[in-house]
């Protein structure tokens, strides 16, 4: 795998949201690889890539992907682009829909364009596993889809802007479809960084409804290394991946792992919580699961973190901080 890895050495890499919490894992990988990176990024939630500033090969722009004179300039010369600009968290989406369909098409819309322009050698485009909605079985990237959030719908246009502007420009693309990735650096709005957060201190867990729903949780490092693997194949082009473990745990399940590997079972109490405004019935997906067939067969892709030791990573990282 790294001398597939090789191929980003020197080459010219945009990643917009690069200081989001996928996108500067992404970044940090990038520039261990020796790419050039230029990140576009408004710091909406905060800027995870500030231990990379003073790297010669970095380049951070503070700029809205929505403002198409604004992120122009940025664009030439790139050889990959990776989009993984987005709204942050389902919930927030549904409170504030403009401003939803702003970013997640009006920027796609602009930063697509701008790929196309430059002709960028490839275009990573960063969608959800929320595009399905619930399944009893294992996700497939053909689907059925039955997207349940205005978030879902948005990533789904934007996976078509895809591939409209490979038929219509031959700008080659791959879209990724992650199922729940999480890590160090993750927004504590997130259930596992909540979880351990709220669990260190001393604050009892909250889950909606009974917590028999069911995620396919994905390290933050299998999610990258899955990323940058699909934009350096030639197997990858033109193609949708579902990154994640193929494993589904309950968040009751979570929660219980969570304060075994903290040590706080018997004094962290868990209370299940009734779905409310924000988080509402009608959005919750109940069952998530990866089919990651396709992303083994053209990735030669295989998850490395299970979620016991993913856990441990995240507790020490936190109690570091």
């Amino acid at each position: 795998m790294k001398e597939i890895l090789d191929y980003y050495a020197g080459k010219r890499v945009l990643v917009t949201g690069g200081a989001g919490f996928i996108g500067s894992h992404l970044v940090e990988k990038l520039l261990n690889l020796q790419a050039s990176v230029s990140v576009i990024d408004i710091m909406l939630c905060g800027n995870k890539i500030a231990h990379l500033e003073g790297n010669k090969n970095l380049r951070i722009y503070k700029a809205d992907v929505t403002d198409l004179q604004a992120i122009t300039p940025f664009f030439d010369g790139q050889d990959i682009v990776f989009h993984m600009a987005a709204v942050v968290g389902v919930e927030e989406t549904q409170d504030e829909p403009v401003n939803l369909l702003n970013v997640e098409v009006g920027g796609t819309a602009n930063v697509i364009a701008l790929a196309a322009k430059n002709k960028v050698h490839r275009f990573i485009f960063a969608s959800s596993s929320e595009v399905y909605g619930d399944s009893a079985e294992p996700m497939k990237e053909d689907g059925p889809f039955n997207p349940k959030s205005t978030y879902a719908l948005a990533k789904l246009i934007g996976e078509h802007y895809c591939k409209a502007y490979y038929k219509k420009y031959g700008l080659e693309y791959t879209v990724l479809r992650y199922f729940n990735s999480y890590g160090p650096r993750q927004d504590e709005r997130f259930v596992l960084s909540r979880f351990i957060t709220r669990a260190l201190n001393g604050h009892e867990l909250h889950i909606y409804g009974d917590g028999t729903q069911t995620r396919d949780f994905t390290y933050i490092d299998d999610s990258v290394h899955m990323t940058l693997l699909a934009g350096a194949m030639v197997t990858g082009i033109n193609q949708i991946f579902n990154f994640g473990t193929g494993r589904a745990v309950s968040i009751n399940t979570l929660a219980d792992l969570v304060l075994q590997k903290l040590g706080l079972k018997d004094r962290v109490p868990v209370k299940h919580v009734d779905y409310d405004h924000r988080r509402t019935r009608e959005i919750e997906v109940f069952h998530r699961l990866a089919n990651v067939d396709l992303a083994e067969k053209l990735l030669g892709y295989r998850p490395l973190i299970d979620l016991e030791t993913g856990i441990e990573k995240c507790i020490a990282w936190y109690r570091s901080r």
